[in-house]
């Protein structure tokens, strides 16, 4: 693999490619080329970029410049990083342009959150097309070490290894290699979690809808942010486009599950993504008194209310285990405790255990999908929860009184411990007790 000295960076103003440029010029001590629409734009770009890392050393190794200096900016680099719109009709034409000033050997890589890499490639020679990876940063990349390295079958295996390494030991990404399918790992897993999520949100109106669902799966369940709230961070319409392509392209067990509520999409057509339009799935607004009061979007109604008041005594026992330390505890309150809460609760961490290993091995493997989801989205990964359950045979029987099927891989397995990063990431820190 060619040494990394200069890399041409497209899409350079978003968060995503600010985070990725500091990466790149910190870590990897490259000169970096910031191309964005306008020098002000890519400006914009360098100043976020030396902002994330709280440093002014990446500064001088960072050039604004335009589309209009693709070529000239190609033809001198090592690596092309690619984060234009998220779209075959915006990153095909770019990577046509790519390929006519890309010297033999140059890396050229997309941060696509799941588009075909294969077909993003499939305008490059037989170089181009071998050199073509998918690097899926995960943002913020500062904060968030995750990295989907998603190859094709034109890509040479000696070289995928070696850009891996570089990827790990250079730019300190935690690496999980995944095939080309849609959504990759961490947004197929996450996202099916997330839209089924909101699909019981509106079966259970009654019960609380959204606000019920956010405070059953919220952080005492192994997750950084409940999975609606979570939606509204990443925007209703970023949401709707990762899971209809996934509904569009996938054929699993799970394939329902990723077909977009209407609410949603009455919500986005009405311009209520989330937090970036100040309503979504949740509305804040101010109070008489200047404080920010959040309301929560009443399916049925198709209107923001307060929160409804909800008894929540088996998510404040399982927080209180989670506070002591007692997952002993915790696992027994989860796998006993009755009512209507905890059969809640019991479906979602068995379908994510279930989906998780069901993508064994056609996306990654266990280990992917488990880095995919500790690293990328600050779950507890499935194989933990598996250990956490008591072990292989116990997790089959939670699983299948779920009504959810066993994995197939999952059926290869055996013993009272099976995860896969140990040594890596102690999944007892993503629990919170809240």
């Amino acid at each position: 693999m060619r040494e990394m000295k200069t890399v041409t960076l497209l899409g350079a103003n978003g968060t995503m490619g600010a985070g990725s440029a500091a990466i790149l010029a910190s870590f990897g001590g490259m000169k970096v080329h910031m191309l964005a629409r306008t020098v002000e734009k890519a400006q914009e770009g360098i100043d976020k970029a030396v902002a994330s890392v709280r440093s002014g050393i990446i500064k001088d190794r960072m050039i604004p410049g335009t589309y209009d200096d693709l070529e000239k900016c190609v033809a001198e680099s090592d690596w092309v990083f690619e984060l234009v719109a998220e779209n075959y009709e915006t990153k095909l034409p770019i990577n046509e342009r790519i390929a006519k000033s890309r010297r033999p050997g140059t890396l050229v890589s997309t941060v696509s959150s799941g588009l075909s890499i294969e077909k993003l490639a499939s305008v490059f020679d037989e170089d181009g097309k071998k050199h073509y990876y998918g690097t899926h940063f995960f943002n913020p990349p500062y904060k968030l070490v995750l990295c989907e390295l998603i190859t094709h079958p034109a890509n040479d295996p000696a070289y995928t290894k070696e850009l891996g390494r570089y990827l790990e030991e250079t730019l300190v990404r935690h690496v999980i290699y995944c095939n080309d399918r849609p959504g990759f790992a961490g947004n197929r897993i996450g996202f099916q979690f997330m839209n089924e999520a909101a699909i019981f949100a509106e079966k259970n109106q009654d019960r609380g809808g959204i606000y019920w669902i956010d405070q059953m799966l919220s952080g005492y369940t192994g997750r950084a942010m409940s999975p609606l709230a979570t939606a509204d961070l990443v925007g209703l319409d970023v949401h709707k486009a990762i899971v209809d392509n996934i509904y569009e392209f996938t054929k699993d067990a799970a394939h329902e599950t990723f077909k977009l509520p209407a609410y949603m999409q009455k919500l986005i057509d009405k311009g209520q993504l989330g937090n970036k339009s100040g309503k979504g799935l949740y509305m804040r607004e101010k109070n008489a008194e200047g404080r920010t009061v959040v309301k929560v979007y009443n399916i049925a109604k198709d209107e923001y209310e307060a929160a409804p008041q909800l008894d929540l005594s088996f998510k404040k026992q399982a927080a209180a285990f989670i506070q002591e330390a007692n997952y002993r505890g915790y696992a027994d309150h989860l796998k006993n405790a009755p009512g209507a809460d905890a059969d809640l609760v019991r479906y979602f961490i068995g379908r994510y255990i279930s989906y998780s290993l069901s993508l064994v091995p056609d996306v990654t493997d266990v280990a992917g999908a488990d880095g995919a989801m500790g690293f990328g989205f600050n779950w507890v990964p499935a194989s933990a929860w598996i250990d956490l359950l008591g072990g292989v045979d116990e997790t089959k029987r939670f699983i299948e009184k779920t009504g959810l099927a066993v994995p197939d891989h999952m059926k290869s397995l055996s013993g009272k411990s099976v995860y896969s990063l140990k040594g890596k990431l102690d999944f007892r820190q993503l629990f919170r007790a809240s």
